[in-house]
């Protein structure tokens, strides 16, 4: 598969692990890329080896960016 395609599919499972939100897709793309590069770099990155861990691992990659975003949102409504 060239880095491209892994790239693009990467992206898409992140898309469906967070909820198929719509409008987040320069956001999956860019996490997707970093995940695909730092791989193949041989870096290691939090995501377990296993086929069915490794949807579990970018579910966390996931939760922790929703988590990040609500301390944005809290963050700002503190400032309101």
């Amino acid at each position: 598969m060239n880095l491209r395609d892994e790239i693009a599919a990467a992206a898409y499972e992140l898309y469906e692990t967070r909820g198929r939100i719509p409008g987040r897709d320069l956001d999956d793309w860019l996490e997707a890329e970093r995940i695909v590069l730092a791989r193949r770099a041989g870096q290691e990155i939090e995501e377990p080896e296993e086929e069915n861990s490794s949807q579990e691992g970018v579910a966390a990659e996931g939760e922790k960016a929703k988590e990040g975003e609500e301390a944005e949102e809290n963050q700002e409504s503190d400032f309101e």
